[in-house]
C-alpha cells in the first residue's frame, strides 16, 4: 500500500530544533538572519538537516546553511522574474 506522508516546510521552530539536537545551540549570531530567510523561502527539514551535517563546527554549519538559504531565495527570485 502506497502512503504520502506530508511533510511541511522547515520553519523557524523547526530549525531551532534541529539546531539544538545537532549542535546544542539556542541562540547564534546568524539566526536574525536565517530566521527571516526561512519565512521567504520553501526548504524542507531534511535539506536543513543535509546542510547541518557537513560540518561537526556550528559556525562552519550554520554558515553554510545560511549561504544554501540565500542561494534558494536568489533562485526563487530569479524564477519569479523570469515568470513577469
Amino acid at each position: 500500500m502506497d502512503m504520502h506522508i506530508y511533510m511541511g516546510y522547515c520553519g523557524w521552530e523547526a530549525f531551532k530544533t534541529l539546531a539544538e539536537n545537532y549542535f546544542l545551540v539556542d541562540d547564534h549570531p546568524l539566526f536574525p538572519e536565517m530566521q527571516k530567510l526561512l519565512a521567504e523561502v520553501e526548504v524542507t527539514p531534511a535539506e536543513v538537516s543535509e546542510m547541518l551535517l557537513r560540518s561537526e563546527d556550528v559556525d562552519v554549519a550554520l554558515q553554510g546553511l545560511t549561504e544554501f538559504l540565500r542561494e534558494k531565495k536568489q533562485g526563487k527570485q530569479t524564477g519569479e522574474a523570469g515568470q513577469a
